[in-house]
């Protein structure tokens, strides 16, 4: 049997009003807020005595609404997770420019290197300097108009018509001198790229290469130097020890020093 609405007057069958919504759970909310809200309005002068403790009965269960609203637990629960997910954001960001986590190595950036010198891998590459250096490569490659690939290839065309296509390089690895951070000189660095990054560790490591390949193979001792920045550690220069000179006038590289550890041979 259809029922009549009481808001619209229209006729309905439901268990609320398919045309107003009167009967819905939310609607019934909402509709004594508005009737609460007008009788409200009534002139205190106007009201008995019924009224001011009907009107004083709904202040207090407005109140009692309110404060459960506030102190509802899955809303602190929610608050917390909020709280605990944005803390281990901050944390995270921390760690990781610190360089406590997702950092590298003194060898590992160095072998980098080689493996990407290797490999014509012009991102890797970059990656080993620290940004000015690897701003200065892109201005270069970009006023060449060369590709990643073809700018590798030509940056090392000399290692491959000395050594062969495909050639292979050995690293290994040698004494690491600790240098103090303070006391490794960076105004030259800075003159030629207008900034220089602040270094938390500075280190010396000898390394010695071998270049092999169908052409003809070659051994070489550098002394490279890496520095900590941000937490990674970043090429910013090397020297090569060109040992004494032979009778003819070659170069006499002599014996290469003993070695430790870490010996990998890239291709």
């Amino acid at each position: 049997m259809g029922k009549i609405c009481k808001s619209c007057g229209h006729y309905y069958s439901g268990e609320y009003c398919d045309k107003c919504g009167y009967g819905k759970p939310a609607k019934v909310a909402e509709s004594v807020k508005k009737y609460r809200k007008a009788a409200r309005k009534k002139p205190l002068r106007m009201q008995t005595e019924e009224d001011k403790k009907l009107y004083a009965k709904w202040a207090k269960e407005e109140k009692q609404g309110q404060v459960q609203k506030r102190t509802d637990p899955k809303a602190k629960v929610h608050f917390l997770i909020v709280v605990v997910i944005a803390a281990l954001i901050v944390l995270g960001f921390a760690l990781y420019k610190s360089g406590a986590v997702f950092s590298n190595t003194k060898e590992e950036v160095i072998q980098q290197y080689f493996t990407a010198i290797s490999q014509g891998d012009y991102d890797k590459f970059v990656k080993c300097f620290p940004k000015e250096i690897k701003r200065d490569y892109d201005d270069d490659r970009q006023a060449s108009g060369l590709s990643k690939e073809e700018y590798m290839k030509a940056l090392y065309q000399e290692f491959t018509d000395t050594y062969g296509a495909g050639y292979s390089i050995t690293v290994k690895f040698g004494d690491m001198t600790p240098l103090s951070p303070d006391d490794y000189d960076m105004t030259a660095y800075k003159e030629q790229h207008g900034s220089a990054p602040k270094l938390s560790e500075v280190c010396e490591v000898v390394t010695n290469i071998e270049f092999r390949g169908t052409k003809g193979s070659q051994q070489s001792k550098l002394f490279i130097y890496v520095g900590r920045s941000g937490g990674y550690w970043h090429i910013f220069g090397m020297d090569e020890d060109m040992g004494s000179i032979n009778a003819d006038g070659s170069p006499n590289e002599g014996e290469i020093p003993p070695v430790v550890e870490n010996e990998d041979t890239i291709k």
